[in-house]
């Protein structure tokens, strides 16, 4: 094969793989199924592989959920033989406390595959996510940033998307402290964002185990909806509480649509342009 020949089908498999078409080399598909049919269907089969997607606390109260949310997720995307990259900044450390292998481990994350990168600022973060995403040992780059997130804004977050589609590395970005300052315009880059509250945990059987109020309010790729899921840390699956329902875009969200419409951002495809157990974190000190 020539060079030409080799540098285009290297193009095809990449664009292929941005448009989650194909399976990942260890044969995971390219989708995240969250195995609730409403989400899955709203999502085009689940999560986009390659993608960066976003989760954030509703709430004060909701900050622990929102970290236990993206966790429950990146244990549903981990790969065989992949680590899972964590980059936080200090300051969520110190804010919002620090990992708990044992919690980890209930939620379904194995500790022992997990990768801690700490970060002084913001920039840092940003400059570490950046080589994450582009890693294709990894599978998953949980991404948590703390404070007004300036460094974070369309430009360097349609990056880091570039960066994940070219290498198929799944990104979630967790805004779980300072849940009172606005969510960053950047984060309208995302693929997904959703905002997630605690849930109280059920009695019987389910007592103890996670539930979030886990609405989606951006998707770049089809509907938004709002529901309360189950989380199973041992099967490493979601479970649907109450019959869910689908939602109009908030007025933020459509507002961040239209600016990112006007300027046509390179990674969109042409179609899409028109609580009772602890959560896996404990206090530091």
């Amino acid at each position: 094969m020539s060079a030409a020949a080799e540098t285009l089908a290297a193009l095809r498999t990449a664009v292929a793989r941005i448009e989650g078409h194909v399976e990942d080399g260890l044969g995971e598909t390219a989708r995240i199924a969250f195995g609730v049919p409403d989400i899955d269907a709203a999502l085009g089969g689940g999560l986009r592989r390659g993608a960066l997607h976003a989760v954030s606390g509703a709430s004060a109260a909701g900050s622990a959920a929102a970290t236990g949310f993206a966790v429950a997720l990146a244990a549903r995307a981990a790969l065989k033989g992949r680590a899972v990259l964590w980059i936080r900044q200090d300051m969520a450390g110190r804010e919002n406390g620090e990992p708990w292998p044992v919690g980890l481990a209930e939620l379904g994350l194995d500790p022992a595959r997990l990768v801690m990168v700490r970060a002084a600022d913001e920039g840092a973060v940003l400059k570490a996510s950046e080589a994450a995403l582009a890693c294709r040992g990894l599978s998953v780059a949980l991404i948590e940033p703390f404070g007004r997130l300036a460094a974070f804004d369309r430009v360097a977050v349609r990056r880091l998307s570039l960066a994940a589609g070219q290498s198929g590395v799944t990104g979630l970005i967790v805004r779980a402290g300072a849940p009172s300052l606005a969510v960053p315009v950047g984060f309208s880059a995302a693929e997904t964002r959703w905002r997630v509250k605690p849930v109280a945990s059920g009695a019987g059987e389910d007592w103890g185990r996670p539930r979030f109020a886990a609405e989606l309010v951006r998707n770049r790729r089809g509907d938004l909806g709002r529901w309360t899921l189950g989380w199973s840390g041992d099967e490493r699956s979601f479970s649907l509480l109450d019959r869910g329902r689908f939602l109009a875009a908030p007025e933020d969200e459509r507002a961040a649509d239209s600016r990112d419409r006007a300027a046509q951002p390179f990674d969109r495809p042409d179609q899409a342009a028109g609580g009772g157990r602890r959560l896996p974190l404990r206090r530091a000190g």
